[in-house]
C-alpha cells in the first residue's frame, strides 16, 4: 500500500465524522514562552531563511519578544490567560525561542516528545522535556515515526478532543497515527506541499468549533475538503498575504472558565484581520519581522501549557 493510499484510507474514518459526538475539552490557559537569549540565523531550514543569514537585527529581535511577552502579561491581568512562564534560551540553541515545536503537552498531563527535523533543533528537545516534567508531566516517545514537531504541526480543534496534523515537511503522516492511539484522540491528517507553508501552524488557524481561517494554496484537495467539511464558515486568507504578513501563524486564545478571548498576530494582514473582527476578537498586533526572517511568528513563540 503507497503512503497516498494509507493517507486516504486513514483520513476516511473522518469523513463522516459529527463534532457533536466528539468529547469536548478545556482550553490550555497557560503560555510558555522561551527567552530569545541566543536566537540567530545561521542556516536555511525553511524557505523564508533563505539569505537571511547574518540579517537579523538581534536588539530588535530582543524587544519584539519583549513586546510579546508584555503582552501576554496583559492578557493575564484581564483574565484571559492563567500564567506566563519561562524557559531559559540554551547556547547551541539558536531557534529555541520558537517553542511550539518541541513538544505537545496534552490535557491528561502527558507531553508528546518532538522528533525534530534538523539536528540543530534536536538539541533543544531534551530541555523541554526536562521542563514538562519538573511541571509533573508523563513524556511520551514516539518509537514508529521519524519525524514530529509538536503544535507547529499538530493543532487541536476548538473545545474539542479532535486533532489536525500536518505532514510533509517536518512531521511524518506515520507519527499521528502513534499518537492517536496513546492519546485516544482522533487525528485528521492534513499534507502540506507548499514549501511556504512547511508546519501547519503558518496556514491554519481554528477560530471557534465552526470557524475557520486558513490559506487554500497551502493544502491538497483533499485536505482542503476534510477541514471545509468540519467548519461550516472558512475565511480564506490570499497566499501572498498569508507568506508576506505570517498572519496565519497568529495565536487565538478561547478562555472557557469566563468567556474571555483574544487574538495577537503581525501586524500588517487585511484578509485576516477581517476575519478576527467578524468572529469578534479583541485584537492585539505586534512586530515579529526579525522572526519572520527565520519562518515564524506569534504563534510558534509560544506554547500553550495545561
Amino acid at each position: 500500500m503507497s503512503m497516498e493510499t494509507a493517507i486516504k484510507n486513514y483520513n476516511s474514518e473522518y469523513n463522516n465524522i459529527q463534532l457533536t459526538n466528539i468529547e469536548s475539552r478545556p482550553e490550555p490557559l497557560k503560555v510558555l514562552m522561551c527567552s530569545p537569549t541566543y536566537f540567530d540565523i545561521i542556516d536555511v531550514k525553511n524557505t523564508h531563511m533563505l539569505g537571511q543569514s547574518g540579517n537579523l537585527n538581534k536588539d530588535l529581535a530582543r524587544q519584539q519578544w519583549q513586546d510579546l511577552h508584555d503582552i501576554y502579561l496583559q492578557l493575564k491581568a484581564e483574565g484571559v490567560v492563567e500564567e506566563v512562564m519561562l524557559i531559559d534560551g540554551a547556547e547551541g540553541c539558536e531557534d529555541m525561542v520558537f517553542c511550539a515545536n518541541q513538544t505537545f503537552p496534552w490535557i491528561d498531563k502527558r507531553v508528546v516528545i518532538s522528533k525534530m527535523r534538523h539536528p540543530s533543533r534536536q538539541k533543544e528537545v531534551p530541555f523541554f522535556e526536562a521542563y514538562f516534567k519538573a511541571l509533573g508531566y508523563q513524556a511520551i516517545h514516539l518509537k514508529e515515526a521519524t519525524m514530529f514537531e509538536g503544535m507547529g504541526d499538530t493543532i487541536p480543534h476548538p473545545h474539542k478532543k479532535l486533532l489536525y496534523g500536518g505532514f510533509g515537511h517536518r512531521s511524518d503522516p506515520k507519527a499521528y497515527v502513534e499518537i492517536s492511539k496513546t492519546l485516544q484522540v482522533p487525528i485528521i491528517r492534513l499534507e502540506l506541499p507548499n514549501p511556504n507553508f512547511y508546519h501547519l501552524d503558518t496556514c491554519f488557524v481554528p477560530l471557534s468549533e465552526t470557524e475557520v481561517m486558513l490559506c487554500r494554496e497551502a493544502f491538497t484537495a483533499e485536505g482542503l475538503a476534510m477541514i471545509e467539511s468540519m467548519f461550516s464558515k472558512v475565511f480564506y486568507i490570499p497566499e501572498s498575504e498569508a507568506i508576506s504578513s505570517f498572519c496565519l501563524n497568529a495565536h487565538v486564545i478561547h478562555n472557557d472558565k469566563n468567556g474571555k478571548k483574544a487574538a495577537i498576530l503581525q501586524k500588517g494582514s487585511v484578509h485576516a484581520l477581517e476575519a478576527l473582527k467578524q468572529c469578534g476578537y479583541p485584537i492585539y498586533e505586534t512586530a515579529t519581522s526579525e522572526f519572520m526572517k527565520s519562518g515564524g511568528s506569534v504563534f510558534c513563540m509560544k506554547m500553550m501549557v495545561y
